[in-house]
C-alpha cells in the first residue's frame, strides 16, 4: 500500500511507503498501480525517506524503457 500526500489542485505531491512518518495525516492510500500512474505525472515525485522511491522508480523506468520491438 502507497500513499499519496499533497496533491491539491494540480500541485506537487509525494508517493509514500505506508507507515512512512514523513507521509501527513492527510495522505490518501493508494494501490501500486495507482501510485505509479500518480509518479508517471511530472509534478509527483517518490518519497527517498521511505522504500517509495527505491520500490517504484525502477518499475516506472523500466515500462518506460519499453519499445515496440521489431520483427527483421
Amino acid at each position: 500500500m502507497w500513499l499519496l500526500d499533497g496533491r491539491t489542485h494540480r500541485g506537487p505531491a509525494t508517493v509514500h511507503a505506508e507507515g512512512c512518518s514523513a507521509a501527513a495525516d492527510r495522505a490518501h492510500p493508494l494501490n501500486t498501480l495507482s501510485a505509479l500512474d500518480a509518479l508517471a505525472r511530472p509534478s509527483t515525485t517518490a518519497c527517498t525517506a521511505c522504500d517509495a522511491a527505491e520500490t517504484l522508480l525502477p518499475i516506472l523506468a523500466h515500462g518506460q524503457n519499453e519499445g515496440p520491438t521489431s520483427s527483421d
